[in-house]
């Protein structure tokens, strides 16, 4: 996930980055910040940015001016105001900004803020830490297909790789079903449904082509709870 932070202020950008760090860790985020120092800058990137932090009070073009002309070019990109002042709150509305914030900066408030703006976002950016190779690799939970704990070593499986893990299989399988995403289809392995094609008798058969084994005893109730997030996914993204 790339987020712009436009401030004139260098102190203020360093602030900010400490800040979302700190709230991207603790959400497990995957986040590249992009600083600049005038509204000017930004517009002239080439970037579209889905989350963009901006002062108002700057010199040369207003946060406000640069949110209405992003606003026209983006409809989907999140605003969010960090200014000195609440003089431009009620304003704020007419850009449909997601959040207003006022320097200095509280950490419980840029959460609120980013939980706000990070709605169907923080899905896509969501990453574990595992170790491999004797080095910790962050890998983004859209890439896993599956895990597999049942070799002496975890083996995680993604689009392009597999990486055997270091980390203990309990504690990957609980990190993972933490999301919902991801389903125990047997005692040893979670599968990341959004790969599923469809199941089979005794098998998902996956997007790629591979396969994972249901389990047995309760084979029913796997099936089963694969259709109704199948459904769920249906109902999210055809709802505005």
């Amino acid at each position: 996930m790339r987020i712009a932070i436009v401030d004139d202020r260098a102190e203020d950008r360093k602030e900010l980055c400490a800040l979302l760090d700190r709230y991207c860790s603790q959400r497990r985020l995957a986040a590249k910040y992009d600083c600049f120092y005038s509204a000017e800058a930004l517009l002239r990137a080439s970037v579209r940015y889905p989350i963009v932090f901006l002062d108002i009070y700057m010199g040369g073009m207003t946060g406000m001016e640069a949110a209405r002309r992003l606003r026209e070019a983006d409809p989907d990109c999140r605003l969010i105001f960090f200014t000195t002042s609440l003089a431009h709150a009620v304003e704020s509305y007419t850009v449909h900004a997601s959040y207003y914030l006022t320097k200095p900066v509280e950490y419980e408030r840029l959460c609120q803020g980013m939980d706000e703006a990070c709605r169907g976002l923080a899905r896509d950016a969501r990453q574990v830490v595992v170790r491999s190779g004797g080095v910790a690799v962050r890998v983004l939970l859209s890439h896993i297909l599956y895990l597999d704990c049942c070799s002496e070593h975890p083996l995680l499986h993604l689009e392009d790789r597999v990486l055997k893990l270091e980390d203990r299989a309990a504690e990957v399988l609980r990190e993972l079903t933490e999301d919902e995403r991801f389903l125990c289809c047997n005692r040893n392995t979670a599968v990341n449904l959004d790969w599923v094609d469809r199941a089979l008798e005794s098998d998902f058969l996956l997007k790629n082509g591979q396969t994972v084994p249901i389990r047995q005893r309760g084979r029913a109730a796997v099936k089963k709870s694969f259709l109704q997030y199948s459904l769920r996914e249906l109902q999210r993204r055809d709802t505005p």
